[in-house]
């Protein structure tokens, strides 16, 4: 039976955008006189690398210089993260980043990272997207008790996810453990790997953002089993959530928010802040979002960011403790 515990963390993961604002930061004149690098901890192809794309150009517009967005992919994007905190607090170095990074690892392996969540200033969330259960297309699956069914006929099985740590790979162990099945856990580089060798069949399974998960399965590519958040994505109209094939509360989103090295001057963040708001607020760019089934944040200041970052790392541990979840699966 799936503990109290850890149905109370998963229902509880996600702290609503709907969080009142806080009073808009007091906008400044800094602006940035040379380029911009937008770091992402995972290989093109990814939700991360897409949400980079996406707001760069716009960003680029609002800030008067180019953003370029840099690939460091590896480690869950622990590399990224590590390169981020060692970067000059300038404004001259951002990144976008999720749970992996910024929260999970530091519940996974608190004394063996590089970097602390202190290395960072947060600037704002700014993206949700719901996770969606996708099988190899030959894989003899429809639904999630025929997933279960496979899973346990097929001890050779393996699932994939962009990194050990990441969210998808805890969100995926938890489903996993609330189904009662074990299945060996590949880690890859970035998410577009991960696709690649589910394709040609080389792991049965993945976690993946709906960004990614949706044009395959439309296509026929894949498969898709279950959506995880407690309500179904337009995206994929006609496959159910986990909650509904008897997962019950299993709500587990990604968000991606984007960050900044510690001792960013109130300035520089006052700008990005209201920078990034313009731009989440551009019709343009919800419609960009909402294709792929992405969901723009607004009013999450830097101060309620921070709140946010650290109730998300303790509910991941409360999950991390429930689910024995350990760095060597």
């Amino acid at each position: 039976m799936f503990s109290s515990t850890l149905q109370r963390a998963a229902g509880a993961l996600f702290i609503t955008a709907s969080l009142a604002a806080a009073p808009a930061l007091a906008a400044d004149a800094w602006k940035p006189t040379k380029p911009v690098r937008l770091l992402v901890g995972f290989a093109p192809g990814g939700s991360a690398d897409t949400l980079a794309r996406l707001l760069a150009e716009p960003l680029s517009q609002r800030l008067g210089q180019t953003v370029v967005v840099e690939n460091l992919a590896g480690a869950g994007g622990n590399i990224m993260a590590y390169r981020l905190s060692q970067s000059q607090p300038d404004g001259y170095t951002i990144g976008i980043a999720a749970a992996g990074s910024m929260a999970i690892t530091h519940v996974l392996n608190p004394k063996g990272t590089n970097y602390k969540p202190a290395d960072f200033t947060p600037i704002t969330l700014a993206a949700v997207q719901p996770n969606v259960v996708i099988v190899n297309k030959d894989v003899p699956a429809n639904n999630l008790a025929e997933l279960k069914d496979y899973f346990q006929k097929t001890p050779t099985a393996t699932y994939g996810t962009a990194g050990v740590g990441i969210s998808n790979h805890l969100i995926a162990e938890t489903m996993l453990y609330k189904m009662g099945v074990k299945v060996p856990h590949a880690a890859y580089r970035g998410a577009a790997p991960v696709i690649t060798d589910l394709l040609g069949g080389h792991i049965a399974m993945t976690m993946d953002n709906i960004s990614t998960a949706a044009p395959l399965a439309s296509q026929g590519k894949v498969k898709a089993i279950a959506v995880a958040s407690l309500k179904r994505s337009a995206q994929l109209p006609n496959v159910p959530t986990l909650d509904e094939q008897g997962l019950k509360g299993f709500d587990m989103p990604t968000w991606q928010g984007v960050f900044a090295p510690a001792g960013l001057p109130a300035d520089v963040l006052a700008a990005y802040y209201g920078a990034l708001q313009d731009v989440l607020k551009q019709p343009a760019v919800i419609e960009k979002m909402a294709g792929l089934g992405s969901e723009p944040v607004t009013g999450m200041t830097p101060e309620k960011f921070g709140q946010f970052l650290e109730n998300d790392r303790k509910q991941w541990a409360d999950i991390v403790r429930a689910a024995h979840i350990s760095l060597e699966q």
